[in-house]
């Protein structure tokens, strides 16, 4: 008696249980890599390996990255594109650098009005090295953190939803990312659900009005830590320094509620 003949599966066929989860949902699957790489040194420090952990910056990129190649080589090869493209016209990359620092100007000056001593001469003297950082910021943190929120997720979320709630999906992600520094005392809570969440915001406007310059957010996140906690917060201690975070906060809420309006209309 002939023993039945096997087929061969296909290739397309033979899909590995987990990459075909990942497959289904990309979105949740990227989030949870994200967290999972960035929590990474609390997790090591849990088990008692090193001290004075702290989010790893380029958690999100790895995530998109497994995430993308999941999806297949055409959404890898479009993802991979999409990071190496860096062209925009000049004036979009001046915002993306000025516009945070002269957020963090005004909220200087306000935090004044309410109490705060002014910088002296001395301290603004090192704005020098602050513009510096922009550089290595721009790699560790814009790169790092936008590849996934910007270059990977947003397209996703705007092609299925709409604004509003790709802005709640997208803040929510960003929420829970910093949810461990916002639990340690390394960052405010208000500046954490507030500030990102307003962040998010502006970040999707500027998105969709460049055309999907993801790479534009990527700066505009490195300016805002370069001035902000690398320059002027380090000016100021105790509850002017936690007024400061919560003028920040104020500040990109009334901005991405202004924009949004501007927008509907």
């Amino acid at each position: 008696m002939l023993a039945p003949t096997v087929l061969p599966v296909p290739h397309h066929y033979r899909t590995n249980p987990a990459t075909g989860l990942v497959r289904r949902h990309p979105v949740l699957s990227f989030v949870l890599l994200a967290c999972l790489f960035g929590w990474a040194p609390w997790i090591l420090a849990f088990f008692g390996i090193g001290s004075n952990p702290g989010n790893f910056p380029l958690g999100p990129l790895p995530a998109a990255l497994i995430v993308t190649a999941c999806q297949g080589r055409a959404e890898l090869r479009e993802w991979g594109g999409r990071l190496r493209n860096w062209r925009a016209a000049p004036k979009w990359y001046l915002l993306a650098v000025l516009a945070p620092a002269a957020v963090h100007v005004l909220n200087v000056l306000v935090n004044h009005l309410l109490g705060a001593p002014l910088p002296t001469g001395e301290q603004l003297a090192g704005w020098p090295g602050a513009l510096a950082t922009i550089p290595v910021l721009v790699v560790l943190i814009g790169i790092g953190e936008e590849a996934g929120w910007m270059a990977f997720a947003a397209p996703i979320l705007l092609r299925r939803h709409g604004l509003v709630v790709a802005w709640l999906l997208a803040s929510a992600m960003r929420i829970l990312w910093h949810l461990p520094l916002m639990l340690n005392g390394d960052l405010p809570w208000v500046l954490g659900v507030v500030g990102n969440a307003a962040f998010t915001m502006v970040m999707l406007q500027v998105f969709v009005a460049s055309g999907g310059r993801w790479q534009l957010v990527a700066v505009w996140h490195a300016s805002l830590n370069a001035v902000g906690s690398g320059f002027f917060f380090t000016m100021v201690t105790e509850a002017d320094n936690a007024r400061l975070g919560i003028l920040l906060a104020a500040a990109y809420t009334v901005i991405a509620t202004l924009t949004y309006a501007v927008r509907r209309r």
